[in-house]
């Protein structure tokens, strides 16, 4: 794959994704958006965003197998779901686990 053909398909994703998220807020802008309605959703929606970025580097990291997993990003993510379940939000958590991770990085764990 040559280069013109990579950034022909990154222009046509950003162009699709951009349709996506502006179709809907198109929609919603219509009518009368009621926040209470969605209040359930959008609270589900910052940890299901960091879910999904988090889980697949921590659970494969070299390989596409359970083998290489460490035990420094296991505690640093069980401390992060602690602390994200205990605060209610995803900064602190965030910041905390990767302190976690660090530290434990740095002890060789």
């Amino acid at each position: 794959m040559n280069n013109l053909t990579l950034w022909l398909i990154f222009i046509a994703v950003c162009i699709g994704t951009f349709a996506i998220r502006l179709s809907f807020v198109h929609l919603h802008g219509r009518g009368s958006f009621n926040i209470g309605k969605h209040q359930t959703t959008l609270q589900l929606l910052a940890p299901a965003v960091l879910a999904a970025l988090s889980i697949p580097a921590i659970i494969f990291q070299d390989k596409a197998t359970l083998d290489s997993v460490s035990i420094a990003q296991i505690t640093a993510a069980l401390v992060t779901a602690i602390l994200a379940w205990a605060f209610k939000g995803v900064f602190w958590p965030l910041c905390l686990g990767m302190i976690t991770f660090w530290i434990m990085k740095f002890y060789n764990f």
